[in-house]
C-alpha cells in the first residue's frame, strides 16, 4: 500500500464572502485540532514539552489565516472573486519508532 492518492478538497470560484466562509473552516478545523492535542499532551505528561509542535504549528495557521483574509479582503475591495483549489495528497509511509 504505497500508492499516492490525490483528492479535491476545494475547487472553484468563489465570492469573497463564500471565500472567506471556506477558509475559516479549514484553518478553524486544523487549529482546533491542533490545540486539542496540545491540551490532551499537556494533561497526560504534565510538563513534558512534546506539546509544543502542536501549539506552534496553531499559531502558524493563525498567521496564515490572517494572510489569506487579507486576500479575500483585497478581492472584495477589487470587487473580485477567488479561485480555491485545494488537493489533499495522502502517502502511506512507515511509521516512526518512539524509542
Amino acid at each position: 500500500m504505497s500508492k499516492l492518492q490525490n483528492y479535491k478538497l476545494v475547487e472553484g470560484q468563489f465570492s469573497p464572502s463564500d471565500s472567506i466562509n471556506i477558509l475559516f473552516s479549514l484553518f478553524n478545523s486544523k487549529i482546533n485540532f491542533h490545540q486539542l492535542e496540545s491540551f490532551r499532551m499537556q494533561e497526560k505528561n504534565g510538563l513534558n514539552n512534546n506539546f509544543n509542535q502542536h501549539e506552534q504549528r496553531a499559531i502558524e495557521l493563525k498567521e496564515a489565516y490572517l494572510l489569506m483574509k487579507a486576500i479575500v479582503n483585497n478581492a472584495s475591495e477589487n470587487n473580485m472573486d477567488l479561485e480555491i483549489h485545494g488537493n489533499i495528497e495522502i502517502v502511506p509511509v512507515e511509521r516512526k519508532s518512539l524509542s
